[in-house]
């Protein structure tokens, strides 16, 4: 077209994109280092399925959008050829004879090429008509629907209009083309003596640019010619313009967001990033103690608020919306390139970063996570919010001792007495004092340990779980035995509320301690003691095989080693909360609903929210021994929830909000009335206190509280009353 136009256009943006990117790189450069480039095979499966793949843009709670996106993506990634293509036609005439006129001779020698390029030209049409449909829908969505995850910006609307005007060029720049042969074949026709055909220019490979060089050969050759050029050369200059735009704001994720599903951690959500305290690493009290891994995540992130849907501490009011500190920490690291480089502050003075905690981001902010997990679990591009959350707690508890005052009390328990509680070591077997229970040690050969737990030796109501568990492994004749008074804390709750250096003590010392009693599988009841020793321990050499106590139920129940008869009232409603360590961290969804669907009488319903769309009870991340000061109280919302589950599963005739509704998520947590009679079950000892609490607080006394265990111990038929030992059954640790 002009060799000198286009190659001024590419220079200019190109310098002007190379400058601003240096500034990008330059500061994950500075940022701390960390090793993703282990299991690659792993990372580029992950990489085809959800990079390439797209496929948690279509999640059930996000289809249609998700459908429009990748509408736009398979656009872009289509038209990235088609763009190189024209950018070679810009430089030579030669180029742009042969790619926009299908029957130049220089196709004569090639024709499977031919045929492929008619291919390609049909796919390049098909998805940038795709593309304007997901612009028309977007932009219908954000101007009318205004759905509650998303942001109203001027910066949404002007990327739209970048993508239409693409593909509108696009069809602009190949339809005057389609005027022009046109316009030939009729002078040929004439000069033959033959009819003039009529302007019917339609050709199979270029469907809909087809079309617009019908609707444009009313103008005449040369003011299509004019169009088409224009077309070109705004075509180019829109794809410059998005190129420099792209890492101004949130669209960066086009160019970040691929390697970031390529560098996403390779193990379960629950397990966080273990430090080397011997090394001094504190956690993160500036953002170069952040890793490049942490900065790219920043520079991915969509602000589709995709996280922000079932996010208990957003639906709550809570002072934390990931994609606000995404946004914060974002701006932060832009607005200070030079410091995180080079050390120079806004004044040009050599000067130390200001803590993250205080300069970009409010403590209450970091607190307030319940690491749930669904920030995680919705975010198409593997954004891994709360290790990095956890990580500034770590310096807050570590270094600076600044954190919530309540939980000082909870430290001071597990240093002292091995429980967050801080009740005397002595008691931690007072629950079993009349169940005369194995102790690992004793001189039997056991298969598991039963690993009780803070709550189900300490806690009351948990206490009854941890009898209920003993009186189903007895009757199944599981091979098991407890620690009795020896057991301790894993510390858990230690680790999410960031004191490593408490849960890196107790967490050693069970190993080891574990490891010489030659301990290879272990049962718990709680969903936190399971992730940690799961997916945490291995890392201080703590391989053990462990097993909740919903897969072993529903094994033993599959094995036909309990026989479960009859439910107290026939026709109870029930419905289950998943609880977030169980579910969402660790993937066993299956089991427990299978436990449930096993006990004669009871009516199983689910929550909207359920499974990987479950809603947090408020009490991980260490919430469980905070106070809620903002906003309304997690539990409360959760409470009813399940209280409208049971009162719609009575009378359906009651209103239920509409799970598709964007405008307003969690609304399901809004019911108010009366009613609801039937049990909540639970699978988790921070679940049960939780929403006893909130149904104590909301004067919710229809509803009961029950732990999956208690149910199935109350419909058991008990045979295997001397508590003989069988062999036990082989059960999968592995996520459903």
């Amino acid at each position: 077209m002009n060799p000198i136009i286009t190659g001024l256009l590419l220079a200019g943006a190109v310098s002007i994109f190379v400058i601003t990117m240096s500034g990008r790189v330059g500061v994950l450069l500075a940022m701390k280092k960390e090793n993703r480039l282990d299991h690659i095979p792993y990372r580029v499966a992950q990489l085809v399925r959800f990079g390439l793949g797209q496929k948690r843009m279509v999640d059930p709670e996000e289809f249609t959008p998700g459908l429009f996106h990748i509408f736009i993506y398979a656009a872009f990634m289509v038209l990235a050829l088609r763009t190189i293509m024209m950018f070679v036609m810009g430089f030579s005439s030669t180029a742009l004879d042969v790619l926009t006129d299908l029957s130049h001779p220089a196709w004569d020698a090639a024709p499977p090429l031919l045929l492929l390029y008619k291919l390609y030209l049909l796919t390049k049409d098909v998805v940038a008509a795709l593309a304007l449909a997901g612009v028309a829908y977007f932009v219908w969505t954000r101007w009318k629907v205004k759905p509650d995850r998303m942001s109203q910006s001027w910066e949404a609307y002007l990327i739209l209009g970048f993508i239409a005007g693409l593909m509108i060029t696009e069809f602009m720049f190949g339809g005057s083309h389609m005027v022009a042969a046109h316009a030939a074949a009729q002078q040929v026709a004439v000069g033959a003596t033959q009819v003039p055909t009529a302007p019917s220019s339609m050709v199979w490979w270029e469907p809909v640019t087809s079309l617009t060089g019908l609707l444009m050969m009313p103008l005449g050759v040369t003011a299509s010619h004019v169009l088409g050029v224009a077309g070109f050369f705004i075509h180019l200059t829109i794809i410059l313009a998005f190129l420099n735009f792209l890492p101004l704001g949130k669209h960066f994720h086009i160019i970040t967001g691929l390697p970031n599903v390529f560098f996403q951690r390779t193990h379960s959500t629950g397990k966080l990033p273990t430090p080397n305290l011997e090394k001094e690493e504190f956690g993160a009290a500036t953002v170069k103690d952040l890793t490049w891994k942490n900065g790219l995540d920043l520079y991915s992130c969509t602000e589709c608020g995709r996280c922000q849907t079932h996010c208990p501490t957003y639906i709550t009011g809570k002072p934390l919306t990931h994609k606000a500190v995404n946004q914060d920490l974002k701006h932060w690291l832009w607005d200070n390139e030079r410091w995180v480089e080079e050390g120079y502050g806004p004044n040009g003075v050599k000067e130390p970063l200001p803590e993250i905690v205080g300069s970009a981001l409010k403590a209450e902010t970091v607190w307030a996570c319940t690491s749930c997990g669904w920030c995680e679990q919705a975010c198409p591009v593997f954004i891994e919010n709360v290790p990095r959350l956890i990580d500034m707690r770590r310096y807050q508890v570590q270094v600076k001792a600044e954190f919530p005052a309540e939980i000082q009390r909870v430290f001071e328990g597990m240093e002292r007495q091995g429980n967050p509680w801080g009740i005397g070591q002595d008691q931690r077997d007072e629950w079993a004092a009349d169940l005369a229970l194995p102790t690992w040690g004793d001189g039997g050969e056991y298969e598991y340990l039963f690993f009780v737990g803070c709550a189900g030796s300490y806690d009351d109501k948990q206490k009854k779980v941890s009898r209920a568990l003993v009186k189903i492994m007895r009757e199944a004749g599981v091979s098991f035995a407890t620690l009795s008074k020896q057991e301790m804390c894993n510390g858990d709750s230690a680790r999410r509320m960031g004191n490593e250096y408490l849960y890196q003590t107790l967490a050693k010392t069970n190993v080891e301690s574990w490891n010489a009693m030659g301990v290879k599988a272990v049962i718990t009841q709680c969903p936190h003691c399971f992730n940690t020793i799961k997916n945490e321990y291995p890392e201080f050499g703590g391989e053990y095989r462990v097993i909740n106590h919903t897969q072993l139920i529903n094994e033993l129940l599959k094995d036909k080693r309990i026989k479960l008869s009859s439910v107290m009232n026939a026709g109870t409603k029930l419905t289950y909360h998943d609880p977030c360590y169980l579910g969402r961290h660790n993937g066993v969804y299956d089991a427990p609903r299978e436990v449930l669907k096993s006990i004669p009488g009871l009516e199983v319903v689910e929550m909207q929210r359920s499974q990987r769309e479950g809603f947090c009870c408020g009490a991980g991340g260490g919430r469980m021994w905070m106070e809620e000061h903002i906003g309304t109280r997690i539990n409360h919302n959760r409470i009813n929830e399940a209280a409208l589950t049971l009162k719609h599963a009575e009378d359906p005739n009651t209103p239920y909000p509409d799970a598709a509704d964007k405008k307003k998520p969690g609304m399901v947590g809004d019911y108010k009335e009366p009613g609801g009679k039937g049990i909540v079950a639970v699978a988790c000892p921070f679940c049960s206190t939780m929403l006893n609490d909130a149904k104590n607080d909301t004067g919710r006394e229809q509803i009961q509280i029950k732990d999956i265990t208690e149910l199935v111990a109350d419909s058991m038929e008990t045979r295997n009353t001397g508590g003989t030992v069988s062999p036990s059954p082989v059960v999968s640790a592995k996520p459903e």
